[in-house]
Formats: C-alpha cells, sequence, structure tokens
C-alpha cells in the first residue's frame, strides 16, 4: 500500500503538466478557448490539489 502513495501523486503531476502543457497549446494556436481553460484547471488540479489529497491520507494512515 505505501508504493501506491508515492506512485500516484508522480502520476497525478505529470498528467497535470500534460495537460498544462496542451493547454498552452490551444492558447497558442487560438481555435478553442474553452477547451484551453478546461485543460488549464483539469491539470493545475492534477498537479496541486490532487498529491495533497494523497499526502494528507499517507499522513493520517501513518497515526493509525
Amino acid at each position: 500500500m505505501g508504493i501506491y502513495m508515492v506512485i500516484l501523486p508522480m502520476i497525478s503531476i505529470l498528467l497535470g503538466l500534460y495537460l498544462v502543457c496542451l493547454g498552452l497549446w490551444e492558447l497558442r494556436v487560438g481555435l478553442d478557448r474553452k477547451r484551453f481553460i478546461t485543460f488549464s484547471f483539469t491539470g493545475l488540479f492534477l498537479i496541486f490539489i490532487l498529491p495533497v489529497i494523497f499526502g494528507f491520507q499517507l499522513i493520517i494512515n501513518n497515526f493509525q
């Protein structure tokens, strides 16, 4: 169970970076603004919010 608490945040961060890059590319091309917003906010969520949730889960499991 411990290895998943390391791998899942890493996958989340990598996928978030990929989505942010896709969002920036969409902004550069300038075809679909809604797609840029969707990619960017989903990527930022995966980079900053989801690893924190996994981190708190790891802390909670250590106290039990």
